[in-house]
């Protein structure tokens, strides 16, 4: 099974806080560090693995010193755009928890929700799915922060959680946290979570919305327009987008983007019909033609971004791709364009 994985769209807040916390050179540093880029942020909606995320976390952490980077650059919930006002669009608490594991899959995949009924008390849990890697803390604590501000953003800026839960174990570093979230923590539990009353869940939103303005599933749907991948031909297309960057387009550069080893990649996409191969060729095709219609990079330049050593063997490969050498195909779009 392959790593949990997130919308990289989901990195900006995050990136642009740590802007303003360390500086754009710390960012762009930690970025690298984990094989991406600030132009990679700003493409296509891809998904990425969720450990980057995390690794990324760590990285800035030792830089600036600070062991508890998520309650730090999270933010509000409302930052993160059209998915929270669909969810702070719900008419009450409870059906904006609801909405929130509705639309999840639009951020993020291998993630896991639940609930622990305490009585008068339920435990809200969420799982990134990566506890285990170095520096899931950050991500945890960010999460934390997020499911307090929904709260808040029902019942008002004074609330605060019965009890927070935290999959770490306990740490002398404790006392920051505790301010952060305004509440106790309980260490070592299965899942992060916050604990409140039953009651408050039935909270009615305070700024209700008309019908005709609120966000609807279908509409948060038609506008995001991208899930995690549903098959591991996309994944692979989607870790070729971000190594086209560096113009490595290796199979082991894939499967080591994607945590698995090359043997069960291979099996992976056998599985669903293809070949290696055969998706690579796909996506530099795909990928020359949007080079060649949307920017001005010469031929060469291109030849390179795909990772071809020679010029003239990306020449023959677009030749079988279209029937047309890049020139042709190029002043084909500028013939359409002058009518």
């Amino acid at each position: 099974m392959l790593a949990p994985r997130q919308n990289i769209r989901s990195w900006r807040p995050i990136v642009d806080a740590i802007d303003q916390l360390g500086s754009p050179l710390v960012t762009s540093r930690a970025l690298r560090s984990v094989g991406l880029s600030r132009r990679i942020l700003e493409g296509p909606p891809i998904f990425v693995p969720s450990a980057l995320q995390a690794a990324f976390g760590e990285y800035v952490a030792r830089k600036i010193g600070e062991p508890h980077l998520g309650p730090l650059v999270i933010g509000r919930y409302e930052n993160m755009g059209i998915y929270a006002q669909y969810v702070l669009d719900a008419p009450r608490l409870d059906a904006a928890f609801g909405r929130g594991v509705r639309a999840l899959p639009f951020l993020q995949s291998g993630t896991t929700v639940g609930t622990i009924d305490e009585g008068e008390i339920v435990v809200l849990q969420y799982g990134s799915g990566i506890q285990s890697v170095v520096g899931a803390r950050h991500v945890d604590e960010a999460t934390i922060v997020l499911l307090i501000d929904l709260v808040r953003n029902f019942v008002g800026p004074e609330w605060n959680p019965e009890w927070v839960e935290l999959s770490q174990p306990a740490h002398s570093g404790a006392a920051p946290l505790e301010d952060a979230f305004r509440a106790p923590i309980r260490y070592g539990s299965r899942l992060p979570g916050i604990a409140i009353r039953k009651c408050t869940l039935l909270t009615r939103n305070p700024r209700p919305v008309e019908a005709r303005e609120s966000i609807l599933f279908s509409d948060l749907r038609s506008m995001i327009k991208s899930r995690p991948p549903s098959s591991a031909a996309e994944l692979v297309r989607d870790a070729l987008v971000v190594l086209s960057g560096y113009g490595d387009f290796s199979e082991e550069a894939v499967a080591e983007r994607l945590g698995v080893g090359k043997r069960t990649l291979q099996r992976l996409i056998r599985v669903e019909g293809y070949t290696f191969r055969e998706i690579l060729a796909s996506f530099r095709a795909d990928r020359a033609k949007a080079l060649l219609r949307e920017t001005d990079l010469s031929v060469q330049e291109i030849a390179f971004r795909l990772g071809y050593i020679e010029v003239n063997s990306f020449r023959r490969s677009f030749r079988n791709w279209t029937s047309m050498t890049p020139t042709e195909f190029t002043a084909r779009r500028s013939a359409k364009q002058r009518r």
